[in-house]
């Protein structure tokens, strides 16, 4: 484990990051398309509301998500010996697969107690969610491997 996590922290940290940062937006949309008597109503506290949750939920889904493309990488190849591309389709599966069932967790949780229509809804938002942790997903864990490859040029401020 130690040695996936030395090849990917700082990729697991960046997804952190994009993913608050993809939650914030999102909590943003969803103000600035909301009832406009809401937002007249709340006012700057509606809007960091819907700001703060939209990054909550975007870090639970980038840390579910980072969480299955580390298991599914650790499941398939401990050691780092298998080709760097297999290694990107792995993490981007799981990825994916983290997203969703996080979303699908929330979705049965809804389903349960306030009715079976909330369920889909939840699955419609585990497919967004998994879609765009396996495009996040895709293109950082490719970088990461072409890093180690040292295909990347790497700039760096040297003092």
């Amino acid at each position: 484990m130690s040695t996936i996590w030395r090849r990917y922290r700082s990729t697991l940290g960046v997804a952190i990051v994009a993913s608050a940062v993809l939650g914030l937006f999102c909590g943003l949309a969803q103000y600035l398309t909301g009832n406009a008597d809401y937002r007249a109503q709340s006012g700057w506290g509606g809007f960091f509301y819907w700001i703060a949750l939209g990054a909550c939920l975007g870090i639970g889904t980038g840390l579910t998500a980072c969480a299955g493309a580390v298991t599914a990488i650790w499941l398939r190849d401990r050691r780092l010996g298998r080709p760097s591309a297999s290694r990107v389709i792995l993490g981007t599966v799981g990825a994916s697969i983290g997203a969703a069932v996080l979303w699908i967790g929330f979705g049965i949780v809804a389903a349960v107690t306030g009715g079976a229509g909330y369920l889909y809804m939840f699955i419609g938002i585990a497919a967004v969610a998994g879609l765009t942790s396996a495009v996040l997903a895709r293109t950082m864990l490719s970088r990461a491997e072409r890093r180690q490859d040292g295909d990347v040029v790497e700039f760096r401020f040297i003092n």
